[in-house]
């Protein structure tokens, strides 16, 4: 059923082209189409190699010469060198931590410290030092005692 709907599609469509164009004319369409032109499979493969060769001319837009490309080579070269030493550095840097004893720090600039951090100021620190004084003297007998009894 549905190839006499299609098949009365293609009629009436065949119909209206041959009202609009002339037979002469569609008559002409039809051989040009059915008929190869003389010599085409000859000339095909040299039209081909013709078209690829014409491609091949086509130069690129931006080129770089071998020294542009020596030189990028050599800027990533330092950028990865360069980051990687950082790196290394930095590393370094902060596993050393800069170990500061008290004893390297003046009195001036502790004083001076605890004078901008007002709560630090407000601390009694004479009674402050004698307490851990005193809490690491018993902390020592403590463990004195520990020692010897495990002896």
């Amino acid at each position: 059923m549905q190839k006499n709907t299609e098949n009365i599609g293609l009629l009436e469509d065949k119909a209206l082209v041959e009202k609009w164009f002339p037979s002469d004319a569609l008559a002409s369409l039809e051989a040009k189409r059915r008929n190869v032109p003389a010599g085409y499979f000859e000339q095909f493969e040299i039209n081909i190699l013709r078209e690829i060769q014409q491609t091949k001319k086509v130069k690129p837009i931006f080129t770089i010469s071998k020294w542009g490309q020596i030189a990028i080579a050599a800027s990533f070269f330092t950028i990865i060198a360069t980051t990687y030493l950082l790196m290394e550095v930095n590393n370094k840097i902060e596993a050393s931590g800069y170990p500061v004893s008290l004893n390297d720090i003046t009195t001036s600039e502790i004083d001076s410290y605890i004078n901008e951090n007002e709560e630090l100021a407000e601390i009694d620190w004479q009674s402050e030092i004698t307490k851990e004084g005193k809490n690491l003297e018993s902390l020592n007998t403590h463990l004195i005692k520990d020692t010897n009894t495990s002896q």
